[in-house]
């Protein structure tokens, strides 16, 4: 009964803005703003502060991070694969194996993580984060430009090199150096950063709210095997791998629970948000961000458990 008072009030917070969205109080230009704002100002910000503020990663962090990033990476390929077996076109396979990899891990996971750990996962929760951001995303955005019927191979270099240089991967990276060099940021500066880092979560699961609303298109009958493939590999088979993977390398019981959860996240709203820029797979991915969030509610409440 308890994790349902942790992870029952954050997909409430998704639900109300679906409610705003159904009702007309919201549309998509709410939920473009309000995830403007998340992405420059309010994430960053709270990946700053929680690097910060904690002790620099030591050597057995280090290879959970590696762990962290294998496992996705692999989640990936694995997803792919299943959709070249089953006949899946090549969009799909590259729409599939980006769905799969790429989680809500930072409006809807770090907030479950911030109700159950202390600051020192936070931060490890912070790196994880980003790396999915600087390695995952980019290989999911660059696999969706290369899959179209005329290859954008530009795009695809350039999707590769902008996780490294976004505000989400800078604010990680400046907090990083600030917990790393010692340098105390003063408080004047802090308590905004901490402000704005507070908005995050709230905000994007708003949007998230608002976005599954207003951008359900209509059922696809040859979207049914891409949207059931990427529920079954991103809401049971990755965290399952990624538990498995943790303890194989004798992961701290929080690292690893913590990375766990994160890999039980549904598809991440992005996913949505770069196949109607690159001008593939766009309605199955809003389709796939909506059906995953709703399995996640009994999978990540059930991964939360093992941590209370």
């Amino acid at each position: 009964m308890d994790v349902l008072w942790i992870t029952l009030p954050i997909f409430g917070l998704i639900a109300l803005g679906w409610a705003g969205a159904k009702a007309g109080l919201f549309d998509g230009n709410t939920a473009s703003g309000l995830s403007r704002f998340v992405f420059w100002l309010a994430f960053p910000s709270l990946l700053l502060t929680s690097m910060a503020k904690a002790p620099v990663p030591n050597a057995a962090q280090g290879s959970t991070l590696l762990m962290w990033v294998a496992v996705l990476v692999t989640g990936h390929v694995l997803a792919r694969l299943a959709g070249l077996g089953l006949g899946l076109s090549k969009t799909s396979q590259a729409g599939v194996g980006f769905a799969s990899s790429s989680g809500n891990t930072a409006f809807l996971g770090t907030a479950i993580l911030a109700s159950l750990f202390g600051t020192e996962v936070l931060a490890m929760a912070a790196a994880f984060v980003a790396l999915e951001n600087i390695l995952v995303v980019g290989l999911g955005v660059a696999g969706l430009y290369l899959a179209k019927p005329a290859p954008d191979a530009a795009a695809a270099r350039r999707a590769m090199l902008g996780g490294l240089t976004n505000p989400v991967s800078m604010g990680a990276f400046i907090g990083f150096l600030i917990a790393l060099t010692g340098l105390q940021i003063p408080a004047a500066l802090m308590r905004p950063l901490d402000m704005l880092g507070a908005a995050a979560s709230p905000a994007g699961l708003v949007a998230l709210g608002i976005v599954m609303a207003t951008s359900l298109g209509a059922v696809q009958s040859h979207s049914g095997r891409d949207i059931g493939l990427v529920v079954m590999v991103k809401c049971i088979a990755l965290p399952l791998m990624m538990a498995a993977g943790m303890a194989a390398i004798n992961a701290p019981r929080d690292l690893a629970m913590a990375a766990t959860i994160l890999a039980a996240c549904p598809s991440a709203v992005n996913v949505f948000i770069q196949a109607q820029q690159a001008e593939v797979w766009g309605d199955t991915a809003a389709r796939a961000v909506f059906l995953t969030t709703c399995v996640s509610i009994i999978t990540l409440s059930l991964a939360a458990s093992l941590a209370v």
